[in-house]
């Protein structure tokens, strides 16, 4: 079993959120802080202040709709359901949607205070939710800062190898076509949480406060987001030759010698424009992918004669679409690795220091 940072933190913030209230002379707030503060907790520290604002407007409309409902019709069980009610609706039309959760279960809980002082129980409560709610965030934006770069490399480099296998084994008639296609569904939810961690990325400077370091950040940032295009380019690639692996097979052996030897290039060029960026690889290296006018026009040309073959036209193997659809996801995929080439070459030369070499994978939460 591992605690990582994440669940470290959430679990020193519920704890604050509990000991605090008492301390302030608010012990029947405890329960309401605790759970505002795991509310609280959010993946990026910009998300995490907009949810400061967000939960405490919140929780403060649910503990005036408990207070009013309670004192006019009192805290039956069909009462609070339909103050519940009401309270989802109000925030689902001021936008508050994510704080729902929190707001409703302080509403029940202020719905049930049988102290005397209903009004001053009622606003204990939601000051006690706020408190949670501060101490959560504290917690989050000040200890064990995310380190949103490190994962989003290693997703990407593991992700790419694995696309990497995959095209290995396809142009060479390797594959299992179930096993391929489940792999390739995963891997598009790898996609996924690589555009979530960029998201996350850029949120985070937004919040760096020098204006020379936000605009480096940014110009890796841009490096980071041609290395997300190109394996988003390289997953095109694998599920182009997956889709079409019929027609694929029925190439001559010729071209299909051809595509294998480019896409070698290719690959070989992909791995090591990654290991370049992360300073394992000289910034010159790595200039053997461009194709040479000649082979371009070879390539392209074999391509487009086996696409007007007439078995094509008499749909005796498959689409001559397909044909087309191998080429381009092929062309893209080089297309984004000269980029990416480019770009990262630029950015080894202009802005990359030892120190932002990222850490080995051990290191990283998962």
């Amino acid at each position: 079993m591992k605690i990582g940072a994440r669940t470290f933190k959430t679990g020193l913030a519920v704890a604050l959120a509990l000991l605090i209230p008492p301390l302030l002379g608010m012990p029947e707030g405890s329960i309401l802080a605790g759970i505002s503060a795991v509310f609280a907790m959010q993946p990026s520290p910009k998300r995490q202040w907009v949810q400061v604002r967000n939960r405490i407007l919140g929780n403060t409309i649910g503990g005036i709709v408990a207070v009013i409902f309670t004192l006019s019709f009192g805290s039956h069980y069909l009462i609070v359901g339909f103050a519940s009610a009401i309270l989802i609706a109000i925030l689902h039309q001021l936008n508050f949607d994510n704080v729902i959760g929190n707001a409703v279960v302080t509403l029940i809980v202020i719905s049930f205070t049988t102290a005397d002082s209903f009004v001053l129980a009622a606003g204990i409560r939601v000051l006690a939710t706020i408190i949670g709610v501060i101490i959560g965030t504290i917690v989050n934006t000040f200890l064990y800062r995310p380190k949103y770069e490190d994962k989003l490399f290693h997703l990407m480099d593991y992700t790419s190898s694995e696309l990497m296998k995959w095209i290995r084994a396809s142009v060479r008639k390797n594959t299992q076509f179930t096993l391929l296609k489940k792999d390739l569904k995963f891997i598009q939810s790898e996609i996924k949480r690589m555009d979530n961690y960029m998201s996350m990325m850029k949120e985070d400077n937004i919040l760096t406060k020098s204006r020379s370091k936000q605009i480096r950040n940014l110009r890796r940032i841009a490096v980071y987001r041609q290395l997300v295009e190109t394996t988003r380019a390289a997953y095109n690639l694998a599920s182009t030759l997956h889709s079409a692996e019929n027609v694929f097979n029925h190439f001559s052996s010729d071209l299909r010698i051809l595509i294998r030897e480019r896409l070698e290039v290719l690959l070989s060029g992909h791995e090591q424009i990654l290991l370049k960026f992360n300073g394992r690889v000289d910034p010159e290296a790595v200039n053997f992918i461009a194709y040479k006018s000649s082979l371009r026009k070879e390539f392209m040309s074999t391509f487009f004669d086996e696409a007007k073959l007439d078995s094509y036209m008499h749909d005796d193997y498959g689409d001559s679409n397909a044909v087309i659809h191998i080429m381009s996801a092929i062309l893209e995929y080089e297309e984004n690795l000269i980029l990416l080439n480019r770009l990262v070459t630029s950015y080894r030369h202009y802005d990359w220091s030892q120190k932002e070499a990222i850490d080995n994978i051990q290191n990283i939460e998962q």
